[in-house]
């Protein structure tokens, strides 16, 4: 699964032309890092911000600001996720810490709790 976040967060970037290394090493060092906090984490910010075009513009300006977008299909339905979180706590210090960094204007979200892994 880390993989395929790894993928889809250099795809994104690839695809609106922010291609730089330490942006895609960036990306890779925070999946693994969220890859160790997975077991535990039941939450996360949804972004709410809109359509699927708008995925791309996204992902570089959450990268740019120290969060690492991905995408969760649950159900047939994919949701384009920040986290995860242990706490519903930490979630929300992560969405009040977004509000304040001006380039992430216009990008919503909303706290999920994720299913329990089986």
């Amino acid at each position: 699964m880390r993989k395929v976040i790894v993928m889809t967060a250099i795809l994104a970037l690839t695809a609106c032309g922010q291609e730089s290394n330490d942006k895609i090493e960036r990306a890779k060092a925070a999946s693994e890092s969220a890859q160790a906090q997975a077991p535990v984490a039941h939450w996360a910010l949804e972004i709410t911000e809109g359509q699927q075009a708008t995925i791309t513009d996204s992902t570089g300006r959450l990268l740019d600001n120290g969060f690492t977008p991905y995408i969760y299909e649950r159900e047939g339905v994919k949701h384009f996720l920040i986290g995860p979180f242990a706490t519903e706590a930490q979630a929300r210090e992560a969405q009040d810490k977004m509000k304040l960094k001006p380039k992430l204007d216009g990008i919503e979200t909303n706290i999920i709790e994720l299913p329990v892994a089986n």
